[in-house]
């Protein structure tokens, strides 16, 4: 099924965004940007700001209204990395 908004056919379903969630990031008062993230949940930013070598960073939270699937994918895939650093499954690679 298409809806049409502005004279255009837009599709629906999985292009949809998901309902407001929060995100969760690591931050710094001092930086203009995020050290990392996003994160959907405050473990996995927890987890990144114990890796971060950087005094006086700390985890946000952030309401966000509707979560896009490339931005839901894109949190998923950095808690996926931040738990498998923090179990020692990544290894450094042998540089022989």
């Amino acid at each position: 099924m298409k809806l049409i908004q502005n004279d255009a056919l837009a599709p629906t379903g999985s292009a949809c965004p998901e309902k407001a969630t929060d995100l969760f990031y690591v931050t710094h008062h001092a930086a203009p940007w995020d050290l990392s993230g996003p994160y959907l949940t405050e473990g996995d930013a927890e987890l990144s700001l114990a890796s971060t070598l950087c005094p006086g960073a700390v985890v946000s939270r952030r309401a966000v209204e509707a979560l896009d699937e490339r931005t839901h994918a894109l949190a998923v895939r950095n808690g996926t990395v931040v738990r498998a650093f923090a179990s020692g499954r990544c290894q450094e690679p042998d540089h022989e």
